[in-house]
């Protein structure tokens, strides 16, 4: 019987993360996740609780050279996926930030690993490639980031090439797209419509509401990174759907979906905001090295996240209720 393949992994607790999570043990694969906590995922705490994946605490700045080697002397891959938010609003004080506390400690992480040569895979954006000037963007189009995180994403992706190929080494960058499903919390637009509409409150458009992005569901994403871990597939990846959806398209998409006649409002374009952002990927590169395809449909998906905020409402709200009922009681025990 073949030895499970050994992932040492950070990120686990995330949005993208918990879910490869799952993957990763449902494969059979031996998992260890390091960092600083478990992160924000119950399902990931779980799984570390009940000794199905490890957790190695250590600083978030993997500045251990003693630690670092022990752990990934036998890693066959080094998935990273962790990421810390800057909380800075200066741009020169967050882009500091990143530098500190994602470009560093990504970069020891890697030169610590690689010398049992594992093959990384780094969970980038399409962010880095700014404001493109056609779509779909293809990996052979020059990157042009314009903010932070996606300076910090493509110095990230460059060094981690650099330093794979000094060591013979194998990488996959994956420039994820817009990613949305099930248990995102993060105030973009696909959450912040589907509050807005489960709470009867108007959804807010920034401008005309013509920008374009590509929407790809998690489930998709965990795919993606999964063949690129099999495959030990060297290279830049976009992975997204090659389907552009506008903004105001993504508001009505959710209205009607959700059943509901919420209004849609537009407020003042961002200060700065220049032509019109059209960034939809280009899936060729993925689907000829990863035979990945992106199979779930936006409705699909969005319906998916609506069931799924609507059923964390009816726990917060069942919640609520138990709080109520015992109140009394409570207050006359104290009494």
């Amino acid at each position: 019987m073949a030895e499970p393949i050994r992932v040492v992994m950070t990120g686990g607790g995330g949005f993208i993360g918990s879910y490869l999570l799952a993957r990763l043990v449902g494969a059979g694969m031996d998992v260890t996740l390091i960092g600083p906590h478990t992160g924000k995922s119950r399902y990931t705490a779980s799984l570390v609780e009940k000794g199905i994946v490890r957790f190695l605490r250590c600083d978030g700045s993997f500045t251990d050279e003693d630690l670092l080697p022990r752990i990934l002397r036998s890693a066959d891959a080094l998935l990273l996926l962790g990421y810390v938010m800057p909380t800075s609003s200066s741009p020169a004080q967050r882009l500091l930030d990143e530098l500190t506390c994602n470009v560093s400690p990504t970069l020891r992480l890697v030169r610590a690993a690689l010398r049992s040569r594992p093959h990384v895979v780094f969970a980038s954006s399409v962010s880095v490639y700014g404001v493109p000037p056609h779509s779909p963007v293809s990996e052979d189009d020059r990157p042009s980031p314009s903010t932070p995180y996606a300076i910090a994403k493509l110095v990230c992706e460059e060094a981690i090439q650099l330093l794979c190929g000094a060591d013979a080494a194998t990488a996959s960058i994956l420039r994820y797209s817009t990613v949305y499903g099930p248990g995102e919390v993060v105030p973009r637009a696909i959450p912040n419509f589907i509050r807005a509409t489960l709470a009867g409150t108007p959804l807010i458009v920034n401008g005309d509401g013509q920008d374009e992005h590509d929407y790809v569901h998690v489930a998709d994403v965990v795919d993606a990174t999964m063949e690129a871990l099999r495959r030990r597939a060297a290279g830049v990846f976009n992975v997204g759907t090659g389907i552009g959806t506008t903004t105001i398209d993504l508001a009505k998409l959710v209205l009607k979906l959700a059943d509901t006649s919420t209004p849609i409002l537009s407020a003042p374009a961002q200060p700065g905001a220049g032509r019109r952002l059209q960034i939809v990927c280009d899936t060729e590169a993925a689907r000829t090295a990863l035979g990945f395809v992106a199979r779930r449909s936006l409705p699909e998906g969005i319906s998916e996240e609506i069931g799924w905020f609507r059923s964390e409402q009816d726990q917060c709200a069942r919640a609520s209720s138990r709080v109520a009922r015992h109140a009394p009681a409570v207050a006359r025990a104290v009494a």
